[in-house]
């Protein structure tokens, strides 16, 4: 291999010492080789044998430029520099001018009414509250002073008697009074065995006339007048004796003043219980001051079952009356009522605690009647 190299460089100092001459590439060897190259006779001869007497030949014209490598692999990034000074900060700009305000913009179209929303569940009822305790009994007042009597008046002188005067006219028959309480029906006696129909008597004589009396007429009137007001103080008392004959009859009655309550342990709803009163000459518990509704409770309690009272707002929602149309005057109502749950209590009925509560008439309730 060092022999093939001297060789080579040889002839390239020969090549060089003389005029240039076509070449000729006769063979090559391996690729780390030169090429071994034959050249023509030369003018002055071969070459020395270590080239230095040779003459250095011109220098060759520089070649076309070859093509361009393929671009080589991009390298690593560059370390980060250090970062520059903050610049200093700007001064503020002049504030703008106003801007003229713009025009209004057409009204926009009015939404749809939105659907009502439902109606939420009713709430339970809550239970009835507990019964409060019974008030301490007043103390009964001091009886007034009796007034001072009067003067009894002188008896005047009787007059003398007047003249018989005419008979007057028949008067018009006067209407037709106010039909009295019926009384308490008497236990109906047995029926008695029908009797042989007796002889026809004899017609007897005719007697003798007698004598013509006085005219009694101031007389007549006078006892009219006292049977009259006989007959109104007989009616007053059946009355009172039906009352009392009543609440005699039923145990758990109660008198307040003039007014009878009494029950009989029946149950039904607020018409049937109306009925039930009127058919007896009563009408359903109506109570009209504080003392009247206290003996209702006691009944309640006594029974331990509510009543239904005789008011209502059937005609006039949330007016409630008595059952003759009279607003009421008197009333003790639950703390809350009346509600008309579920828009269907129209009827009253008296709690165990003594208070009222509106109530739908179908329910059944116990009855307690006023006479």
């Amino acid at each position: 291999m060092l022999r093939l190299v001297t060789f080579c460089a040889l002839v390239w100092h020969a090549s060089s010492a003389t005029a240039p001459v076509p070449q000729q590439v006769v063979q090559s060897w391996d690729r780390n080789a030169c090429s071994l190259v034959v050249c023509g006779p030369s003018e002055r001869g071969l070459p020395g044998r270590d080239g230095r007497d040779g003459i250095q030949g011109p220098k060759g014209e520089q070649g076309a430029q070859g093509l361009q490598g393929p671009r080589g692999i991009l390298g690593p990034p560059g370390k980060v520099g250090p970062a520059g000074p903050i610049g200093q900060k700007g001064t503020q700009g002049e504030k703008g001018l106003k801007g003229d305000a713009g025009e209004m913009g057409p009204r926009g179209v009015q939404g749809l009414k939105g659907p009502p929303g439902s109606i939420g569940p009713i709430g339970s009822k809550g239970d009835t509250g507990p019964q409060g305790e019974r008030g301490v009994k007043g103390e009964i007042g001091l009886k007034g002073a009796t007034g001072a009597q009067g003067p009894q008046g002188k008896t005047g002188a009787p007059g003398p008697k007047g003249d018989r005067g005419p008979v007057g006219e028949k008067g018009a028959k006067g209407d037709v009074g106010a039909k009295g309480l019926q009384g308490a029906t008497g236990p109906q006696g047995s029926v008695g065995k029908t009797g042989p129909p007796g002889p026809k008597g004899e017609k007897g004589s005719l007697g003798e006339k007698g004598t013509k009396g006085d005219s009694g007429l101031s007389e007549v009137n006078l006892m009219k007048r006292q049977v009259a007001a006989l007959e109104g103080q007989l009616k007053a008392l059946q009355a009172s004796f039906s009352k009392y004959q009543k609440v005699a009859t039923f145990p758990g009655g109660r008198i307040v003043g003039n007014k009878v309550f009494v029950t009989s342990g029946y149950e039904g709803n607020f018409d049937d219980l109306k009925q039930r009163c009127q058919q007896a000459g009563g009408q359903l518990a109506s109570p009209r001051n504080a003392a009247e509704n206290t003996a209702i409770h006691e009944i309640v309690v006594l029974y331990k079952k509510s009543v239904f009272l005789g008011i209502t707002d059937i005609q006039t929602e949330g007016r409630f009356k008595y059952l003759n149309g009279e607003a009421i005057v008197y009333s003790n109502w639950q703390a809350g009522e009346p509600n008309n749950d579920k828009r269907q209590e129209n009827c009253v009925e008296l709690y165990s605690n003594g208070k009222w509560n509106d109530k739908s008439c179908g329910e059944k309730r116990l009855i307690l009647c006023e006479f």
